[in-house]
């Protein structure tokens, strides 16, 4: 099947719409995670998620910058994160420290994790509106692999009817 063809058929079915959110979330829940795990013993509190206030709170401000300069190295940041980052790592030990480790954090959330949030929450806005949207084609590709062969028989050639797949 062409992308052409599952986007169809993905336009036409609620449950498939869902489905492919679903699947975004989960993916990009994962990454975030991953990119969590870095800065997670710094934090008193954090919340990060989908459809919900996210935030983090910094318990520890040179673990923190040591967290982001770990992230870096896993996952690379901005220029402007980076920069910051190493200013905050070079003022150490100065009364100015923690008040760069607070922008830091206020710009690493927004660049690492609020950029992320907002464009799932764009991608099940426009599945929602009942529509694949350009946001949404980078994660086709990857969730059809595991469900192609329940969209089209091979044997007889034919896609599933859409609207069948919905009273499922």
């Amino acid at each position: 099947m062409t992308n052409d063809e599952i986007v169809a058929i993905i336009n036409k079915t609620k449950l498939l719409r869902d489905k492919l959110d679903n699947y975004i979330q989960d993916c990009e829940m994962d990454y975030l995670s991953d990119k969590l795990s870095c800065v997670k013993k710094s934090l008193s509190d954090w919340s990060v998620g989908f459809y919900q206030p996210s935030y983090i709170e910094v318990r520890d401000c040179e673990d923190f910058v040591d967290g982001v300069l770990e992230h870096e190295k896993c996952f690379g940041l901005s220029d402007k994160c980076s920069r910051l980052a190493r200013q905050c790592n070079k003022l150490r030990g100065t009364n100015l420290f923690e008040y760069y480790a607070e922008k830091l954090k206020d710009l690493y959330f927004k660049e690492e994790y609020e950029d992320v949030i907002d464009f799932v929450e764009d991608c099940g806005y426009e599945l929602y509106q009942g529509e694949v949207g350009e946001k949404c084609y980078d994660y086709i590709e990857g969730w059809v692999y595991n469900f192609e062969d329940w969209l089209y028989d091979e044997e007889t050639e034919t896609i599933y009817d859409p609207y069948k797949l919905d009273a499922a």
